[in-house]
């Protein structure tokens, strides 16, 4: 450790560690354009210079350690000298365009200028131009399909080439020409193109990278800013909804070092552009004359609450079934799934609707499927085994953490049936067949040791397309690593056969002496935004929440106390099973909130065909889905960014969404719908808030046991294992 003192203050922190982080201890603040801590420091800006003593010239503190007993002083009269002059160099050639410039209100220029600088400019030569149409004044040049580029604003901090090739591990975005004519540009059609490119927006201190979609819309002071979670991937990215009248205009990272490090993807970043389109569901509807008509919502009710308390009458609780999502919060898809199993008396209930190989919510080991270990887990593993997955569609994030671990000196393994773009950064790639990842995993396992038999590997090269060698290459790498941490994906979930695939995954861990390692495990990378919230709230036929097994009846009077209702003790039909039943008369009516099967499916026409037979059909969602489209009553609910809740990350990070604006005039909140319907059946779902909901779902589900919601913070919190 290393004690020193800052503006008269002593602090002690770990040796190299920089003079701005020993400041920022302190909470002292020094001034930076170039510098990012995800960033290797490269002191270009020389913004941050402080005086050393002992020191004959100042000294950069983004790239100077400190040293014992050393004395730092960060606001002396020769210290603000240094930084008035940086800012006049910077401001010789950046144009006066502030109160058209989209920057302004959040640029680090203008706000430091106005700590620092000068009302007054020496210059006046003509300022250097980089002309991009000699018609317009401002240059602009589209270098992307998000990204505008100004070069006369730039100042050539290189924060956002520097982002995409040590982050993002692209080559999209560089440097061009020397000295007063350098620009930060792409290849001459070559676009930036790669998905992680809006950072490059987010990072800039100026207005050179600008968003297309936020452009000229508001500005910054006009919006109100909201802490969320993004909904678009299971990552579960922490984000600021920045809004007005009821509309998103753009969204930007929220910090959680856990899981993102200030990150997002474009997907993230931009994809928040449907809600703002004008085909939002924002009426009942119910068919009438073969026609979805506008009803009000007493009508909608009370249509819906007739048509299931019938079919339960005439042909029983087992002729209905309900849906949920990934889409929906842990509050609204425990309380579906109570609404089904207390009010309605069936375990018809599952949320998997996107697959023809539905995962267990629990593996043979008693464990749920899920991550073992948490995303910041990936830095730590000497190798990364990334089996059956393409990371970079999946989870994009996630495959930035995988690129930062590679960088940091340890080693990545792929096997799929499809090359990936993060081959670039792998020792090896298997590329097999599709289809037969069981075969791969049992000619690796066999190389490790384990004992299958010759029948198993029967025409292995001509079945896989995989010489042996490569799979005894990829053996003795496994065999030599210190330790093993395994992703596995979509591929792997919806494989047909993915619970032995998984368990041959769980073997080879065993075999290379990983599987109780710390930072090591077999990870299900579960693909929606609450893919793991719907599995840990009971959206299962054969499990209440906290994976209470529905057949053992101790467990399930402990939920029936809290409930104070009955359960059925008979497991219900999964989401195929459904399928069958109602091929086979034997499911009458389909209640699906948030959920898109007809849309989802692989298997589409089936699915359509079979919903079509439906004597009742009740689709709960935001538009007018392809299922929606085949229902008797369409409810109207809310959107992520018109909630509260909370959603569960891949990594099973309970997080808090927090409502950017009140549903729209029309729309409801999922939960508030489900309490409105158990109301006219005669059941008391008179909770206030999803706060409430999710009070109750702590007493019950061993997996929340002790949670609440302040301990939920700003960066939420990872539910253990059990």
């Amino acid at each position: 450790m290393v004690t020193l003192t800052i503006d008269g203050k002593q602090v002690t922190v770990e040796e190299g560690t920089t003079i701005l982080k020993a400041a920022e201890k302190l909470g002292v603040e020094i001034p930076t354009f170039c510098y990012h801590d995800k960033l290797e420091a490269v002191g270009a800006c020389r913004m941050c210079l402080v005086e050393v003593e002992k020191m004959w010239k100042l000294q950069v503190a983004c790239g100077t350690a400190v040293t014992e007993g050393m004395v730092v002083k960060t606001d002396t009269p020769r210290v603000k000298a240094a930084r008035k002059g940086v800012l006049e160099f910077l401001l010789i050639n950046h144009p006066l365009d502030c109160p058209v410039c989209d920057k302004g209100g959040e640029c680090d220029l203008q706000n430091l200028v106005f700590k620092y600088g000068s009302d007054k400019s020496r210059y006046v030569e003509e300022k250097r131009r980089f002309v991009v149409d000699p018609k317009s004044k401002y240059d602009d040049l589209s270098i992307g399909s998000h990204i505008i580029r100004n070069q006369n604003r730039c100042i050539l901090c290189r924060k956002c080439v520097r982002f995409i090739g040590e982050i993002a591990g692209e080559t999209d975005l560089g440097t061009f020409g020397r000295a007063a004519k350098s620009e930060v540009n792409v290849l001459p059609d070559i676009p930036l193109a790669n998905p992680y490119s809006g950072n490059a927006v987010e990072i800039c201190p100026v207005g050179a990278l600008t968003s297309k979609s936020f452009r000229y819309k508001i500005r910054v002071w006009q919006a109100k800013v909201t802490p969320s979670v993004c909904s678009l991937c299971g990552d579960g990215c922490n984000v600021k909804l920045w809004t007005k009248d009821d509309k998103i205009y753009r969204v930007t990272s929220r910090r959680n070092d856990s899981v993102d490090e200030g990150f997002l993807c474009d997907r993230g970043r931009f994809g928040y552009e449907f809600l703002n389109r004008p085909d939002r569901l924002t009426h009942p509807l119910a068919r009438k004359g073969g026609q979805l008509q506008l009803v009000d919502w007493d009508e909608a009710v009370e249509l819906v609450a007739s048509r299931l308390q019938g079919a339960k009458n005439q042909f029983a609780s087992s002729s209905l079934a309900g849906l949920g999502s990934p889409k929906l919060t842990n509050e609204e898809n425990y309380l579906l799934q109570k609404f089904f199993r207390v009010v309605l008396g069936t375990n018809n209930i599952d949320h998997r609707v996107d697959s023809e190989s539905l995962l267990p919510g629990l593996s043979s080991a008693g464990r749920w499927y899920g991550m073992a270990n948490s995303i910041s887990d990936i830095e730590k593993a000497n190798l990364i085994l990334v089996f059956g997955c393409d990371l970079e569609k999946e989870h994009p994030i996630i495959n930035l953490r995988v690129i930062k671990s590679v960088r940091q000196g340890n080693r990545l393994l792929l096997a799929n049936s499809e090359s990936t773009r993060l081959r670039r950064f792998a020792v090896d790639e298997l590329v097999y067949q599709q289809g037969t990842e069981a075969a791969v995993l049992n000619a690796l396992l066999r190389q490790l040791g384990e004992k299958i038999p010759d029948s198993d590997l029967s025409d292995f090269v001509q079945k896989t397309g995989i010489p042996f060698e490569k799979v005894e290459e990829l053996a003795r790498i496994l065999k030599q690593a210190e330790s093993l941490l395994i992703l596995c994906g979509n591929r792997v979930a919806t494989h047909p056969d993915n619970a032995h695939i998984l368990n041959r995954l769980e073997t080879l861990s065993r075999l290379t002496g990983h599987a109780e390692k710390e930072h090591c495990g077999v990870n299900v990378l579960w693909q929606h935004c609450n893919s793991q919230g719907a599995l840990d709230c009971g959206v299962l036929p054969d499990r209440l929440p906290g994976y209470v097994d529905l057949t053992d009846d101790a467990a399930r009077s402990r939920v029936e106390q809290v409930w104070h209702s009955k359960i059925p003790g008979r497991p219900g039909l999964d989401f195929n099973q459904m399928l069958e039943a109602i091929n086979q008369g034997e499911i009458k009516s389909v209640y699906a909130a948030g959920a898109d099967p007809v849309g989802c499916h692989p298997n589409r026409d089936y699915v359509k065909e079979t919903f079509e037979k439906l004597a009742f059909l009740v689709v709960q969602d935001t538009f007018l889905t392809e299922t929606a489209k085949l229902a008797h009553v369409v409810l109207p609910g809310a959107s992520f960014a018109e909630k509260e809740g909370t959603f569960t990350n891949v990594e099973r990070r309970v997080q808090k969404l927090t409502r950017a604006f009140d549903p729209l005039a029309g729309c409801k909140a999922d939960w508030y719908i489900v309490c409105m319907l158990a109301q006219a059946l005669g059941h008391d779902f008179d909770y206030a808030s999803p706060a409430q909901i999710l009070e109750e779902l702590v007493k019950i589900s061993p997996v929340h046991a002790g949670m609440s919601l302040n301990d939920l913070g700003d960066a939420g919190k990872r539910l253990k294992r059990f």
